[in-house]
């Protein structure tokens, strides 16, 4: 059987944070595809900076930071087709395509002078926590690639769009363009009877979806969604960048079977940035998909 949702809340993935003024401060300019991303965490490095803050710990949940990095960079490096037989398991994990997204992930993660704390930092460092050395003066760390609702665990004295802001991870192959990574909240229906099919039947509407976007972090995929509606510039400009993307996809880990998606590929992920051989790493996951 096949089970349905109505698409409720949007979490965008593919941002990367950092500081304008610092930026500016510096000279540093928003990179416009993977090569110059990597020139910007170079130059970081040789001006005695930490380009990246990556935390991946997050409990029983620990991984999922670094299976959205490879994710992202699939559908950069490979594109939606082949991420699209990956997440159905139409090519294996170890594919040539899958392993090259690990690599150019492990380029930086792996890279003891692109990460605040190295590997072990990444390993050990709470997700919500991660971001913080942004915000220290001087910086311990000038961009941080995370979701839309890492910002709830900013210094509250930030001003979003001012103190902070946004670009999309760029990209690799100039085929693909810039796709979006998303993520969010479905709502279905359990029981069919007449108050269940009504509710259902409101939520599909903007209506519900009008006041939501009004809450802090909250972004809708409902089209009929006005722009006026969203509380602040910032979160318009994030529900612009859904809107506005030509090619979308949802978090690969939540599609695939979860003893894979939120399995062997979180344990996989965190196993290669411990330092496990990568073909062991890939291999141990194909083997695990039911």
């Amino acid at each position: 059987d096949q089970v349905y949702g109505l698409w409720a809340r949007a979490d965008i993935k593919s941002l990367v944070w950092y500081r304008p003024e610092v930026f500016e401060s510096k000279g540093y300019g928003i990179p416009s595809n993977w090569t110059e991303l990597i020139a910007l965490s170079d130059q970081i490095v040789a001006d005695g900076g930490v380009p990246w803050c990556i935390g991946m710990e997050s409990g029983s949940a620990t991984g999922w930071v670094g299976t959205d990095w490879v994710e992202d960079i699939v559908l950069r490096s490979a594109g939606p087709e082949v991420y699209d037989q990956w997440i159905n398991h139409q090519i294996p994990f170890n594919d040539p395509a899958i392993k090259e997204a690990f690599e150019l992930f492990g380029a930086i993660a792996l890279n003891e002078d692109y990460v605040f704390g190295g590997t072990v930092g990444i390993l050990s460092t709470p997700f919500g926590d991660s971001p913080r050395p942004l915000f220290d003066n001087p910086p311990g760390c000038y961009m941080h690639r995370q979701t839309n609702f890492i910002s709830s665990f900013f210094p509250e004295d930030i001003v979003m769009g001012e103190d902070v802001d946004i670009f999309l991870l760029p990209g690799i192959n100039s085929e693909f363009g810039v796709p979006v990574l998303v993520a969010g909240t479905l709502f279905s229906a359990f029981h069919d009877d007449p108050e269940t099919a009504a509710l259902m039947d409101y939520l599909a509407t903007a209506q519900p979806h009008q006041i939501w976007v009004g809450l802090e972090n909250y972004i809708s995929p409902h089209r009929g969604v006005t722009s006026s509606a969203y509380g602040t510039d910032f979160m318009r400009l994030q529900a612009d960048i859904l809107t506005d993307a030509e090619t979308i996809r949802f978090d690969g880990s939540d599609l695939m079977p979860g003893s894979v998606g939120t399995g062997t590929f979180w344990s996989g992920v965190s196993d290669y940035v411990g330092g496990r051989d990568l073909d062991a790493v890939l291999d141990t996951i194909e083997a695990s998909w039911p």
